[in-house]
């Protein structure tokens, strides 16, 4: 019939889903590893040479990466609880997918803590098998439920 995709097509097309899908689960595993926080398990879900981009600099491979999660996990070790919303995932190229979402979390020390931000992820996907490549955080609000936020 000569509207229907050929088998190369249908392969092709699968084949970017099944990263996609890939890359948006390997969101999951990053909270996951955020709650339980072992800087070297975070730092093992980017690439060798993956980037990190933080409102604190930049950090370049799984080294500087684990240095700053051990840093900011030492300057504050309170409980925390991440949550990531609405990915919107793009497919690059093949192997190749971007995702940009939101996050939410909450934390438990002396006090409770909420905050949000986005997440701007590239990750590459081999055999299946996703890591970033490039994660930029920005976090847009960070309080205690004493202190609240103002409206803006």
């Amino acid at each position: 019939m000569e509207n229907e995709p050929d088998l190369d097509d249908l392969l092709r097309r699968l084949r970017r889903l099944e990263d996609m899908e890939a890359a948006r689960n390997h969101l999951h595993r990053y909270a996951a590893a955020l709650d339980t926080p072992a800087p070297d398990s975070i730092a093992a879900l980017f690439t060798e040479d993956g980037v990190l981009r933080t409102r604190l600099g930049e950090f370049t491979g799984r080294e500087a990466i684990a240095g700053f999660y051990r840093d900011r996990l030492a300057a504050d070790p309170s409980e925390k609880r991440h949550f990531i919303t609405s990915p919107r995932t793009t497919w690059a190229a093949p192997g190749v997918v971007e995702i940009a979402s939101y996050f939410l979390f909450t934390a438990r020390a002396g006090t409770s803590v909420l905050g949000w931000g986005t997440y701007l992820d590239r990750l590459r996907i081999q055999a299946g098998a996703p890591l970033f490549t490039e994660k930029t955080i920005e976090i847009h609000m960070g309080t205690d439920l004493a202190k609240g936020w103002a409206r803006s």
